[in-house]
């Protein structure tokens, strides 16, 4: 049984998944690194203002809420399953 799968319920989880799987294909990284860096670029991107307008400012801001509701369900997950 892997207990990843049971962290993603939504589509925008999911989509983020997908999106974070995609970005650090071939790293050699867990699933807890990737959402670790994932957050971390997005506030930095956020902090630095390296988005363009209004709405990317939005998606980044959606993603990174998307990114830390995965990190505290995969830590829940893990501790769950003894990870």
């Amino acid at each position: 049984m892997n207990p990843m799968k049971e962290i993603h319920e939504t589509n925008e989880e999911n989509q983020t998944l997908t999106r974070v799987n995609r970005y650090f294909r071939g790293k050699g990284m867990s699933l807890e690194e990737k959402l670790f860096y994932a957050k971390l670029i997005a506030t930095l991107d956020l902090e630095s203002g390296q988005y363009t307008t209004a709405d990317q400012k939005e998606h980044l801001k959606m993603f990174s809420a998307s990114v830390d509701k995965l990190r505290k369900e995969s830590a829940g997950v893990s501790t769950q399953y003894g990870a």
